[in-house]
């Protein structure tokens, strides 16, 4: 008799332990899926769905290099988009990107130019540069040292040594010549118009599965557009 209940014992003590390590499971499982849902949602680098852009005729105003640069410099602090267009409205190309297309974040496509130009570059854009994965991203002083190289013509050495480096003085990279940003529009105009894009956030979860669409939150992001004057 003794020895049934000691059996009996130790059965119900094996039963409790896998119930608590069943649970332990379960909740080291739901901690992990959520923690995955919050890094997705405040990943920049997700997916985005741009619907709009509106430019605010109003505020215009015709600005040259002393007005562009300062604020070339803060769109990787305040994060918005500044974007150059050439005197009839197509974009002006700034450079060409290194990176490879294919490795480009999912979803993410060069809406500013066709016929298969992906790799001319009109903007500057935290987000944009984020999912093409260029070498200046995710520190504030590689964003500064890119933004020297290329307004004076200069060479960004890629940080991490793979070679993906950036000769803005080369007409292989940049679209004007073998000058620098200064020094091919030292003298031009430019109208500034302020506006905002109107988009979808598509980033989330959904059954567990990362990737597919949960909600889609309408954000706003500012946009500074400079307009080459004739």
């Amino acid at each position: 008799m003794e020895n049934a209940v000691d059996a009996l014992k130790i059965a119900f003590a094996i039963f409790v332990f896998v119930m608590a390590l069943s649970l332990a499971i379960y909740m080291f499982t739901m901690a992990r899926e959520t923690s995955d849902i919050v890094l997705q949602g405040s990943d920049v680098t997700a997916l985005m769905e741009y619907t709009e852009v509106s430019d605010m005729k109003d505020q215009d105003r015709i600005v040259g290099l002393e007005t562009i640069i300062p604020t070339l410099y803060k769109y990787y602090k305040e994060n918005y988009t500044v974007i150059f267009r050439d005197s009839d409205g197509t974009p002006l190309e700034l450079y060409k990107t290194q990176t490879d297309v294919d490795l480009w974040s999912t979803g993410y496509t060069n809406r500013y130019y066709n016929n298969n130009q992906d790799i001319k570059i009109c903007s500057f854009d935290v987000d944009e540069e984020t999912r093409r994965h260029e070498p200046w991203t995710g520190n504030t002083n590689y964003y500064k040292q890119n933004l020297d190289m290329f307004l004076s013509g200069g060479t960004f050495i890629a940080p991490s040594g793979n070679g993906m480096d950036y000769d803005y003085g080369n007409d292989s990279i940049n679209g004007w010549g073998n000058r620098s940003f200064i020094e091919e529009y030292k003298d031009s105009q430019f109208r500034e118009s302020l506006g905002e894009y109107t988009y979808n956030d598509l980033s989330g979860t959904q059954n567990g599965q990362t990737g597919e669409v949960a909600n889609v939150k309408p954000k706003k992001k500012r946009v500074i557009i400079y307009t080459l004057i004739d």
